[in-house]
């Protein structure tokens, strides 16, 4: 078994390179059928429109349409129903709400190698298993805009784009939503610019089982505030749309600090940040981990936990709406 093991091994890379060689040219005809912005199309976008929230899917969101889990995410059925719905749903149906899809969709010369040849069998093997969820009559965002770093081989886009997603976050009031490590802005100067920062903070893994309360509490304080910023994985992409239903400006953003932390690095592998959650490098901090900086302290409104009671607003949560849940 030994021997059969180390020959499969060997032979495993030419093998799945060859398979995804034939299924390639189908599947990226059928991918050039969707129409999505460049990355700095998106962030320009943002800044014209005033209104406009982001709701992104990358390829955890699409592959967990039908299964995936996340380091920090389990796969849930109500969470995978939730991110069919939205992206079926009619653009009429949300129009402040741009929904997101890939870079790598679009194309992938400008990337590095790694990227590349990742997309390459994501869209060989798996594209044909949410194909029917995408629209080729919507204009959808680039889910890219929040790493524009990393991913790319030419580092000269990405100061471009932190310093406009700067403009963006300039002078407005800004409610963070993220897991208790993520600490988005903290010890650089992403955020320096905004009016004020406050924090709702949550649980680093499977933040979708405190969807209710975590919904519920950004309504109760969102109304203080220019733009809600959520760095939650597939929770935040149900989160923002849902919330812009509510007239809520929310950006799903993602790794945009870690990419920010990174280009300031000049980093050229993904490496740890101290202090913060690096999904990528296998570093979730435990729940209980504290931060000394008082700043950061006082900045947190409330902590949503599984202790946190879903019923603390007059408004419902849309993950109880029966047809949703039920799609």
């Amino acid at each position: 078994m030994a021997m059969l093991y180390s020959i499969y091994r060997k032979f495993r890379f030419p093998i799945k390179f060859l398979h995804a060689s034939v299924k390639y040219p189908a599947a990226q005809k059928k991918v050039n059928k969707i129409a999505i912005l460049s990355i700095e199309e998106t962030i320009d976008l943002l800044l014209r429109n005033e209104k406009l929230s982001l709701a992104r899917y990358g390829d955890g969101e699409l592959e967990m349409t039908y299964y995936k889990n996340i380091g920090f995410q389990p796969f849930d059925e109500r969470l995978s129903a939730r991110l069919k719905t939205l992206l079926q749903r009619s653009p009429q149906d949300n129009p402040d709400c741009l929904i997101c899809l890939p870079d790598g969709f679009r194309n992938t010369r400008q990337m590095r190698s790694g990227a590349a040849l990742f997309w390459f069998f994501h869209k060989s093997f798996y594209f044909s298993r949410y194909e029917n969820l995408l629209s080729k009559n919507y204009q959808y965002g680039n889910t890219s805009v929040t790493r524009p770093y990393h991913d790319y081989k030419s580092k000269n886009l990405s100061r471009v784009i932190f310093d406009k997603f700067k403009l963006l976050f300039k002078d407005r009031k800004v409610l963070i939503v993220e897991g208790s490590g993520t600490r988005l802005g903290l010890g650089n100067d992403l955020l320096d610019g905004a009016k004020e920062i406050k924090r709702i903070t949550t649980l680093n893994r499977n933040a979708f089982s405190v969807y209710d309360p975590l919904y519920a509490s950004i309504l109760v304080h969102a109304s203080e505030f220019d733009l809600v910023l959520i760095s939650l994985g597939p929770t935040a992409t149900v989160l923002a749309y849902d919330l812009s239903l509510q007239g809520i400006r929310c950006i799903d953003s993602g790794h945009v600090d870690i990419e920010y932390e990174w280009m300031l690095a000049s980093a050229t592998t993904k490496i740890k940040v101290e202090g913060k959650n690096v999904n990528e490098v296998g570093v979730l901090l435990s729940e209980n981990s504290a931060v000394l900086d008082s700043n950061y302290q006082q900045q947190i409104l409330c902590h949503i936990d599984e202790t946190t009671p879903a019923a603390i607003t007059l408004h419902q949560p849309p993950l109880a709406s029966s047809h949703e849940t039920a799609a």
